[in-house]
């Protein structure tokens, strides 16, 4: 089972699906990252790789 990392919490929830726009979503799998869309059936995971701001 994923652990979140230590001193990072959970990030906010998915508004939409990513795939149709739809916002039928729900948790989905053992990744605390991971959504199912009810409406395209796809499966996916949302993760945050940066934000653009550079460290001096």
């Amino acid at each position: 089972m994923s652990q979140t990392p230590p001193g990072r919490t959970r990030q906010l929830p998915v508004f939409h699906c990513p795939y149709c726009g739809e916002e039928d979503l729900i948790p989905h799998g053992e990744d605390p990252d991971g959504w199912r869309c009810g409406a395209c059936l796809r499966s996916f995971t949302v993760h945050l790789t940066g934000t653009g701001v550079q460290r001096p």
